[in-house]
């Protein structure tokens, strides 16, 4: 599911989606790109069930199945998140410890 949501076309479809159902013509003034490459990660969404569709006339509106999840996730991904360098005594004292707890479990 990560690989799917990770494609930056996808990623901007659920954005936009996480503000509400959106009919594939608004969607894809959002997002610029021709449409049928636009249904390829449309179905591609629909096949994970992160999205589903109802028809509305012509046109078919879509919005998230998991809009909880996807709530999160968008949150997760807009948070800044700086790398944490560890000196060399650090991890060995990690490793360590963590090979200490794994012995206890066996």
């Amino acid at each position: 599911m990560l690989r799917v949501i990770a494609h930056p076309v996808r990623l901007l479809i659920l954005e936009a989606l996480a503000d509400g159902p959106q009919c594939v013509k608004d969607i894809n003034e959002l997002v610029d790109i021709i449409q049928p490459m636009l249904s390829q990660h449309m179905a591609t969404l629909r096949r994970k069930k992160l999205i589903d569709s109802h028809a509305r006339g012509t046109l078919r509106c879509y919005y998230l199945l998991r809009p909880k999840l996807i709530g999160n996730l968008l949150r997760i991904l807009r948070q800044e998140h700086p790398p944490r360098v560890r000196d060399r005594s650090y991890i060995l004292r990690e490793l360590s410890r963590s090979t200490k707890v794994n012995q206890k479990k066996h």
